[in-house]
C-alpha cells in the first residue's frame, strides 16, 4: 500500500487527511495521480493538477516522476509562504 498525506487546505479540499492506494510495480508519483482524482472532490482534484502542489515521500522532498516502493507515504504539500 502508498499512504498519500494531505496538509493544510489540500486536506479542506480532500475531504480527509489521508488515502491508501493499492501499490503498483513501476509506478511514480504522477501514475497516481490519476487513482487519486477519481476518489477526491473537484477541488482538491484542481488543486493537484494546478502544478504547485509539491511532494514528500518517507518526508524528503520528491519529484512527481519518482518511483514508489509498497509502503511508501507521500505527502501532499499545497503552496505556503512564511513570514
Amino acid at each position: 500500500m502508498i499512504k498519500f498525506l494531505f496538509f493544510a487546505q489540500l486536506a479542506e479540499y480532500a475531504e480527509c487527511d489521508s488515502l491508501q492506494l493499492v501499490y503498483q510495480t513501476d509506478a511514480s508519483c504522477k501514475d497516481y495521480l490519476d487513482s487519486l482524482t477519481k476518489q477526491l472532490p473537484a477541488k482538491a482534484i484542481d488543486s493537484l493538477n494546478d502544478g504547485a502542489v509539491m511532494l514528500s515521500v518517507n518526508q524528503v522532498l520528491a519529484s512527481w516522476e519518482d518511483k514508489l516502493s509498497d509502503g511508501d507515504e507521500v505527502g501532499l504539500l499545497p503552496p505556503f509562504s512564511g513570514g
